[in-house]
Order: structure tokens, then sequence, then C-alpha cells
């Protein structure tokens, strides 16, 4: 019975032009060999299974080839490529850095390239992971890598570049690995099936590719188990796939999506349950979610449509959901998904943290418009009719959102009369508290005129005092508050300027300019309605952010002290003080 080798092993590249979706770093390797102009020393950068090592293998055999092709390819069948296939040769050495990080290793590795090769031209070091050597054995490597023999040669491979002294990346060539496209992926999947006469659906294949992410030897890995699980003279399908790789499907996340876009919380919630109960976890799905969305808000344009990275039979239902979702319900829908993913592990109730983020992506397609602005009461303005029309607008809007009828809208609880006891006859001098009460009694008025003026409008032809824009706008970013959207609250509390019929918001970057640009959509027919102004506008200018100089160094600080105290400046003349240093 022959031993059974893995695919990542089996199928490794043996020449150049098999490496896959490296062509920028294979065609600068022939040519340097070609023209005899070979550094002494190689860095091969990149994530993990993109063909690294593989790469710097070839590269080995390639130098020492007896026979290399015409197309500078290493033959593969004189004695130095045979050798190094079977891990024999005597002039390539492979270091496991992990392994063999210490100092006294890389005093071994330098005292052995004092010896001369004794099969090919060149002595070859292949050190991997180099990023886990030590302080120390990178620094009993500089001399040697930096001044080698004319017959050493030295390929480095790391996945963190970062990691790598600034010394050692001084002295190598650094070559940049890309991760493997997806469709190339798939079509060496195709390949190695053909090749076995292994039976796929190509939409499997895909949905491994997907999962690799980027990674050629993750694939094959993959690809091997589920190949095991279909078993001899099985099909390689979709469904198996999905299942063993423990991958949520499409479907569960447009049916979360048709469920926020229709308003219906109990299929929302009744779908997450069933996630859970198929074992998945609850931050998986929101990670999903979002990512999902994402996908679906670059199907919106052309220009972001290759970002798209999916399999092709479901490109279609992504494009039709493109057009059902609005700019402003993806944007708000992924700004709660990432809090929820943020605030997910440190949450004692992670199945309600998620839950509550379910529930507001169903309400958030309603935004904020005009449904939920109520206009105030006209004549009745005692607490039971107050609560009476609050469960009448609840009841009504339930029957639009689903939502339970204890919820209330900001404009509902802001109505209810600030209720104060009578201060007694006897008392001639009102307490503080009184005062208060007074005051706040005061300030609901002048707000309840407002609100009236609102309500009631004002003739479009006449110009809309700042007083009455104002009291719209703060029950507007009230309700941006109560919805999460924070960066559209802030935008909303910039300073406003009033000239005519426009409207003019100061801007302080280029970001609240698009995210104004988006609220238009709902914010105008809202604020032409209310206050019955049909030629309304809203526009955003940009200003420069003052921002205040601090003192910073002790002498900054004693000047910024002298100039609000004129007393500290007359201590140091008089007694001719100076900063000690």
């Amino acid at each position: 019975m022959t031993q059974f080798v893995v695919s990542a092993r089996k199928y490794r590249p043996t020449t150049f032009k098999d490496v896959i979706s490296q062509s920028h770093i294979t065609t600068t390797l022939k040519n340097a060999i070609a023209t005899k102009q070979l550094a002494h020393a190689f860095l091969f950068c990149g994530p993990r299974g993109v063909g690294k090592t593989t790469c710097a293998r070839i590269l080995a055999k390639a130098i020492n080839c007896l026979q290399i092709t015409a197309a500078v390819e290493p033959c593969n069948h004189c004695a130095n490529c045979l050798s190094l296939s079977s891990n024999r040769a005597l002039d390539v050495y492979e270091l496991d850095a992990a392994s063999h990080n210490s100092v006294e290793d890389m005093r071994d590795l330098v005292s052995q390239v004092r010896y001369v090769p004794q099969a090919g031209k060149y002595k070859i070091y292949i050190i991997d992971e180099v990023h886990m050597l030590s302080n120390a054995a990178f620094n009993a490597l500089l001399k040697t890598l930096e001044e080698p023999p004319s017959y050493a040669i030295f390929i480095l491979a790391t996945t963190e570049r970062h990691k790598v002294l600034a010394t050692i990346l001084s002295r190598c060539q650094i070559f940049n690995f890309n991760r493997i496209k997806l469709e190339d992926i798939v079509t060496q999947l195709k390949t190695i099936a053909s090749q076995a006469s292994i039976g796929y659906e190509e939409s499997a294949l895909q949905l491994i590719a997907q999962k690799a992410e980027g990674a050629m030897r993750d694939a094959l890995s993959m690809f091997d188990l589920i190949t095991a699980s279909a078993g001899i003279g099985g099909t390689i399908t979709y469904t198996n796939t999905r299942d063993h790789l423990q991958i949520l499907d499409y479907d569960y996340y447009f049916k979360c999506t048709e469920a926020c876009l229709t308003g219906n919380i109990s299929a929302v919630l009744s779908l997450y349950d069933t996630v859970l109960r198929k074992g998945f976890n609850g931050h998986h799905f929101i990670v999903g979610l979002g990512e999902h969305l994402r996908n679906v808000l670059v199907c919106k344009d052309s220009a972001t449509l290759p970002l798209l990275a999916v399999t092709d039979n479901i490109r279609p239902r992504y494009a039709e959901y493109a057009t059902r979702c609005t700019m402003p319900f993806l944007l708000k829908a992924l700004t709660r998904l990432n809090q929820c993913d943020i605030g997910y592990k440190s949450s004692q109730h992670q199945r309600l943290h998620v839950e509550l983020a379910l529930i507001e992506l169903a309400t958030a397609h309603l935004s904020i418009p005009e449904s939920t602005i109520d206009p105030l009461p006209k004549s009745d303005h005692s607490q039971e009719a107050v609560i009476a029309k609050s469960r009448s607008a609840d009841s009504a809007r339930s029957s639009v959102t689903r939502l339970p009828q204890s919820k209330h809208t900001l404009d509902d609880m802001a109505v209810r009369p600030v209720t104060s006891t009578q201060q007694p006859e006897t008392i001639a001098i009102p307490n503080l508290a009184s005062l208060k009460a007074s005051l706040a009694a005061k300030k609901k008025s002048n707000t309840t005129d407002l609100k009236k003026k609102i309500e009631n409008g004002c003739d479009w032809k006449e110009a809309i005092s700042e007083e009455i824009i104002q009291a719209f706008l703060a029950d507007y970013r009230q309700q941006l508050k109560n919805n999460g959207c924070i960066a559209a609250y802030h935008l909303m509390s910039q300073p406003i300027k009033i000239e005519g019929s426009v409207v003019t918001i100061s801007l302080i970057n280029p970001v609240q300019a698009e995210l104004l640009q988006s609220l238009k959509e709902e914010l105008l027919p809202i604020i032409r309605k209310k206050l019955n102004h049909p030629t309304m506008n809203v526009q955003g200018i940009l200003v420069n952010q003052i921002v205040p100089e601090k003192p910073y160094t002790d002498q900054e600080k004693l000047r910024c002290l002298s100039k609000k105290n004129g007393a500290i400046a007359l201590l140091q003349e008089r007694f001719m003080l100076e900063v000690a240093y």
C-alpha cells in the first residue's frame, strides 16, 4: 500500500512556471539567474501558504542545476536537482529558525560557510521563519550576511517582516509575496481534481478558495479533508463542503437582510436562534453579517464591484439586494454591527447583546423621518391626554414596525409636562427648588411655543428664524443619538447659519461632507414638510478647525502662565529667575 502524501506536498511546484500569482517574483529571479546578477542574500516576505519556501527551493535548484533549460527553469533530471527534490543535497541547508533561534545555532551555521560547495556552484542556506531568531542570533549572522564568500547565498523567509532587524533588511534583496487570487486557487484546485479523477461542483471549490483567504496550502488542506469525506468515487459538493468547513450559508445572511428590510423583528430573532442551535458562535454570526452587508455595499457601485470576493452563483443575489438596500441603511447597519463586534467579548449577556443589535437593524430602514417626529398636542396638555396620545401613536407604529407598544419616541417623552408641587401661600420668599421649577417651566413653555410654530408651519415666503431651525434640529439630533448614529449626531451639532431658505452647516472635514450628503436624502423632505417651506435647503461648508497651541517645554509653560498672571512675570523679572534644566 502506497503511503498517502498530502496535496500540499504532492502538488508543490517544482519550477517557476508552476508558481501561481507570483509572476512579479519568478520573472525577477529568472532574469537574475540568466544575467548572472544573483544577490548574496534574499528575503522572501508574505502571508502563510503563498509559496515563499517553495520559491526558495526552486531558486536553489535552478542555481545549481547542471542542465538548466532555455526558459531558465531547473531540469529536475540532473543529479543536483534530484538530490534536492529528495532532501539529500549536500550544498543546500534548510534551517527552521523557530526551533533553532539561539546564538549558538547561528554560530554553527556561520562556521560551515567557510567550506566550499561539493557538488554545485553555490552553497545555499534557506532560513525559514527568520523573524523568530533572537537579537543575539541576528547579530551573529550580520557580518557573514553582509560579506559572505562568493559561493554562499542566503535565502531568508518570514511571515512577519516588521520583526526582522533593520540591519538584516538592509543587507537583503526583499521580495514581497502577494496573497493568491481567488480565481487562481479555484483553477489550481480544478487541475488537481482532474488529475486525481475527483468529481466536484465548482461552487464547492470556490467556497474552499474563499475560506483559504489567499493561502494555497490552506486550500489544499481543506481540499484533502473534503475529498476524504466524499469517499472513493465521490463528488465534492457545495453542501458537504459548507458543513465540514462550518461556514454559515449565504441563505442565513440573505434571510436576515430580508427580515431587516421588512422590519420583521420576530423573524430576525428566530433566525439567530436557529444559528445558535446549529452550534455557531454569536460573534461569528455578527462578523459574517457585517461582511455580508459590506458585500452588498460594494455592489452598489460598478467601481467597487471587483472588491466582491464571492462565488459566481451568489453574485446575482448580491446585485439584487444592492438595489433594494439604501445607502443610509447600509451605513447605519455596518456601524451598529461594528459596535456589536467591539463590545461582544466584554458583554455579560452576549446573546442579548447580539439580539439588541439585530432589533436595531430591523428598524434601521425606518430611519428617523416624519413617522417618528410626532406633532405636539394643540389644546389638551394634561398627562392623561399625553399618555393616551402616546399609546395611540405606539399602536399605529406597531402595525408597521412590529415594535412593542411600550416603546415611545423622543417627542412623546419630551412633551410630558413637568409636574411641580405648589408652594404654600404662607411662604413669601421662594426657595431654590421653586426657582428651578419656575425656570424649567419657562424653558418648557418656550420650547412648546417653538414646537407649535414648527407644527403649524411657517409661511415659506417669509424667512425662517434660527430658533425654529435650532428647535427642529435639536429633536433630529436626539433621534440620531437614540438610533446609534453618533457620527451624524456630532455632524448636526455643528454651528449653522440661516440665509433665506438655506441652512448652512459648518463642517470640519470631508468625511462630514460625505455624511451630510447621505443624510440630506431623508432630512430635506422632513424639514420642508414640518416647516411648510418647499424651497428649504441644507448645505455644508468646510471650515478650518482652530486647534489651540499647547505649551510643551518648561519655557513655553512659563510664558503661558505669565500671560495669564502678570504677577508671575513680575516675580521672574525682579528676582531674575530662570527655568532650571
